[in-house]
């Protein structure tokens, strides 16, 4: 692995967060009832806003507290660590994301179906004999993740699925 650039370092802030965020909804935790279930009080050094931080990928996380927070949220860090190394510093090169936009507009999975109506348009738009292939980076991924209403992780690996097809 090359030494990572600050855009990919921030990248992979964000997509952990994204992950801790995804990991805390699912079990149903507001940060307030997550922060309760790590046994912070009032007083403690974990504050909601730092917990937000986090969530947004705006604080950087020592070790110790990524830990703490996979343990409540019944996560191995190990396998989160990879996800987000896996999306931040991608084997595509620079974490990019070719798809192949007819096989987007035409999918069944119930994953990619909310960007069908996108993939269509921008198909639509790809000039005469040209093969309608978009290639994605990670703010593009991000912004068709909230589309879609899935984590970042789940979209590439439903992109790369669908290629793989």
């Amino acid at each position: 692995m090359n030494m990572p650039t600050s855009e990919q370092l921030e990248q992979f802030a964000r997509v952990l967060g994204d992950l801790l965020r995804t990991a805390r909804k699912e079990r149903g935790w507001t940060r307030k009832q997550m922060r309760a279930e790590m046994g912070a009080d009032d007083e403690d050094e974990l504050s909601l806003q730092t917990l937000a931080t986090y969530e947004l990928g705006t604080r950087r996380i020592s070790v110790e507290r990524l830990v703490e927070l996979c343990a409540v949220l019944k996560q191995r860090p190990d396998e989160l660590l990879l996800r987000a190394t896996t999306l931040a510093f991608g084997s595509d090169h620079d974490g990019r994301v070719k798809v192949d936009l007819s096989a987007l507009a035409h999918t069944t999975d119930p994953r990619l179906q909310p960007l069908q109506r996108w993939a269509t348009v921008r198909a639509r738009q790809c000039p005469v004999g040209r093969t309608p292939v978009e290639e994605l980076d990670a703010h593009a991924l991000t912004a068709l993740a909230g589309i879609a209403g899935s984590p970042m992780y789940d979209l590439v690996q439903a992109l790369r699925e669908l290629q793989g097809a």
